[in-house]
């Protein structure tokens, strides 16, 4: 296990040092917004596709299951990934992935760490918190990991991404795109909480913090508190 971290750690750095390194988009609140929700899969945060790699400045082709990305103004690839196989390359050099990039529902999903580090991103997990930084760029986004499917706080986030992308526009979603920062439910006491950063197509951005409680129907939202991020 050792040999394999400090193997992918020196990949990386190699990898890094070689390429002119990509600038990712800096926004407020940290950038990195999904119009769809990420997933956690074999204990694995998976995430939509082009959200990470537009947040990351990468360029990207897609083609007959193949991902390939490069660094902005790159002509050698720097992440080579295909659908449903765990061999991918990282700057030509072959990789094996705990999880595979998937489409689901049309959307491709792709392994958060693997493409992050990649392209240069630090990224801490602690507890079900997952932090993004470049210092470089003074760039941090955090985000909650993806609760297991058939949970509360799955059903939770549901009802969120539901909340942003049909209630809060008028015609069609006003939203452009949400990142979960924290959730918290208690079933048995029938309360949760949410919080979410969200990037409005007006060109805004909020942070908005949400309390539900629990009926016989399921979770339902009570107050939804917003501020204005810059």
């Amino acid at each position: 296990m050792r040999k394999a971290a400090f193997v992918m750690t020196l990949v990386l750095a190699l990898s890094v040092a070689a390429c002119a390194q990509t600038v990712p988009k800096a926004e407020p609140g940290g950038g990195l917004y999904f119009d769809v929700l990420p997933r956690t899969m074999d204990g694995r945060v998976m995430v939509p596709l082009r959200a990470i790699f537009e947040w990351l400045g990468a360029k990207v082709e897609y083609q007959a299951g193949q991902i390939t990305a490069y660094d902005a103004g790159g002509q050698t690839p720097r992440v080579v990934l295909r659908i449903g196989q765990a061999q991918a390359q990282l700057s030509g050099q072959p990789y094996q992935l705990d999880v595979p990039p998937v489409v689901i529902e049309g959307r491709t999903f792709v392994p958060l760490r693997f493409v992050a580090e990649s392209f240069g991103v630090w990224v801490d997990a602690k507890g079900r918190t997952v932090t993004l930084q470049m210092p470089q760029y003074n760039l941090k986004a955090e985000m909650a990991i993806p609760p297991a499917g058939g949970s509360h706080e799955s059903k939770i986030w549901g009802i969120i991404a539901n909340w942003y992308m049909a209630e809060a526009g008028a015609p069609g979603p006003a939203v452009v795109g949400i990142r979960v920062l924290a959730d918290e439910a208690d079933a048995d006491a029938g309360v949760a909480s949410v919080k979410v950063v969200a990037k409005w197509r007006a060109g805004t951005f909020t942070q908005d913090a949400f309390s539900l409680h629990l009926e016989r129907t399921g979770w339902e939202i009570d107050e939804r508190r917003s501020a204005a991020i810059h």
